[in-house]
């Protein structure tokens, strides 16, 4: 097959790259340059700018063609809107899991195909299993770096055209390869923050949001302390609150109508029995049927919960 490797510059994509090469496939790299260096702050030489570099350099040591698609408008006016909005609304975006299935396999799927590949392929820690024509998502083989939860959004349509190489390895058969190939970027370490941002997305915010200072009170009202602006802050969060207290303290609710942080000392108080989920995604097509085998997560890094049972609510689902 003809197949686009989308190539961030990291080891997982080059690896990735690398042994679809050597499985004979017609490979070419791609890489989308979806925000600006200068104006996100990077300096010459890091942010999109290295990463595009080394994906470059990776391309030239594999000795196959590769290219830079510029993804700019699309990826400001979906993904870094989102991210704004989501934050002004008084919720904690993930963007990754919306920049997956409108950039990566939305603009950037369409954009490889039109380069005649038949499949994209990434380095994502994922594995893509297919049963009776429906394509499965499980988790990589590596438990610390499984990605699967990122990709939540995408559909059966995308799936079709994508192949996930290294979900069945760890990071540190990864690495190995990368090594024994004399890829460029062999040690290069792993990235952590949000790409599009340099430094802590709160100085990204206040670029775009105008912040007000207010109270932080417990549960009873009683003013402990003020906050830096509400969108800056997480139901559970703990670290950065500044608010000296003889306990730990946690966020418990943003009253938005009055502009409060309400804070409390018992992690109880955090215990829910119930949530709901919106913006639904079926990635084989159907909802599942209720049984003991369902579990829910809640953040990328947190562990699965077993589910009792789940309610369709009109446009949305209610789990307990």
């Amino acid at each position: 097959m003809k197949i686009a490797v989308a190539m961030s510059g990291g080891v997982d994509s080059s690896v990735a790259a690398a042994l679809l090469l050597e499985q004979g496939h017609d490979v070419f790299g791609i890489t989308m340059k979806h925000y600006d260096n200068k104006l996100s702050g990077f300096d010459p030489g890091e942010g999109i700018e290295a990463s595009i570099l080394d994906a470059e350099a990776v391309a030239a040591r594999l000795g196959i063609q590769y290219y830079v698609i510029d993804l700019q408008k699309d990826f400001q006016s979906i993904v870094e809107k989102n991210f704004i909005t989501e934050y002004q609304a008084g919720r904690t975006p993930n963007p990754c899991t919306l920049c997956n299935p409108t950039i990566k396999w939305g603009k950037l799927l369409d954009r490889a195909l039109e380069l005649d590949a038949d499949k994209i392929a990434t380095g994502h820690f994922v594995r893509l299993l297919e049963k009776d024509g429906l394509y499965e998502l499980h988790k990589g083989s590596d438990p610390v770096k499984d990605q699967s939860y990122m990709l939540w959004g995408l559909n059966q349509t995308q799936l079709r055209k994508t192949l996930f190489p290294v979900g069945n390895l760890t990071k540190k058969e990864i690495r190995k390869i990368a090594n024994e190939l004399k890829l460029p970027i062999h040690d290069k370490k792993d990235s952590q923050e949000i790409c599009f941002i340099k430094g802590h997305y709160e100085d990204y915010l206040r670029k775009k949001i105008k912040f007000q200072f207010g109270d932080i009170t417990l549960p009873d009202g009683k003013i402990i302390g003020k906050h830096r602006g509400l969108p800056l802050y997480t139901i559970g969060q703990r670290k950065g609150l500044n608010t000296p207290w003889s306990s730990p303290l946690y966020v418990l609710h943003k009253d938005s109508d009055n502009n409060i942080l309400i804070v409390t000392e018992d992690l109880n108080d955090l215990k829910q029995e119930s949530f709901c989920l919106k913006d639904l995604n079926w990635l084989a097509g159907a909802l599942p049927e209720q049984d003991d085998t369902i579990t829910v997560q809640i953040r990328y890094n947190s562990d699965p919960v077993p589910v009792r049972k789940f309610e369709l609510q009109s446009d949305r689902m209610k789990v307990f």
